[in-house]
């Protein structure tokens, strides 16, 4: 089993402390005390390595290893999940670029946002044969969240293929904000 601390293992008598678990990990979240200002709560996070979908119509996790900016520290970019240290309302976002591996068949590609393992908000988009252009798909809500719930990026298509790394004619992202 997987263990990730998010928080020290000093915590003062004002603060607790929430575990979420599920088969392969356990997650401590620090969700402090008592504080005289409020702490922004943002994070965004790039793919920077191609990730294949080799099955067609199979969830994949989307990953995004590389941290831009995480103010508040409630994202992890070993595991790309964020869980937020508090209770409150976030935008969050994930778009993912796919490329196909036969680019001469239609396909969808499906992208959802999940919490603690559930489906919450998803977008897919639908390409003909011999397009042009690559496939951005992006999903995007606001959600009243609790502090410590998981907050992943899936993706599947109908087809196999790969998403690509983040680059400039490219993105392949996930991010969140605090209201």
């Amino acid at each position: 089993m997987k263990h990730y601390y998010y928080a020290g293992e000093d915590m003062s008598s004002d603060q607790h402390s929430h575990k979420h678990h599920d088969d392969n990990k356990t997650i401590k979240i620090n969700c402090g005390g008592e504080r005289p200002e409020r702490e922004t709560a943002a994070f965004r996070a790039v793919s920077s390595e191609v990730q294949r979908i080799d099955e067609a119509d199979t969830f994949y996790k989307v990953l995004f290893q590389e941290e831009q900016f995480d103010f508040g520290n409630n994202y992890n970019a070993n595991n790309s999940t964020f869980v937020p240290r508090r209770s409150g309302v976030y935008y969050v976002a994930g778009t993912v670029t796919f490329v196909p591996d036969a680019q001469e068949l239609a396909y969808r590609v499906r992208v959802e946002i999940r919490v603690n393992g559930v489906s919450v908000a998803a977008d897919n988009d639908y390409w003909g044969e011999f397009s042009p252009f690559v496939n951005a798909v992006n999903v995007n809500t606001v959600l009243q969240l609790e502090g410590g719930d998981l907050v992943e990026i899936f993706v599947t298509s109908t087809t196999p293929g790969r998403l690509t790394e983040n680059a400039p004619s490219f993105s392949t992202r996930f991010e969140a904000a605090e209201f």
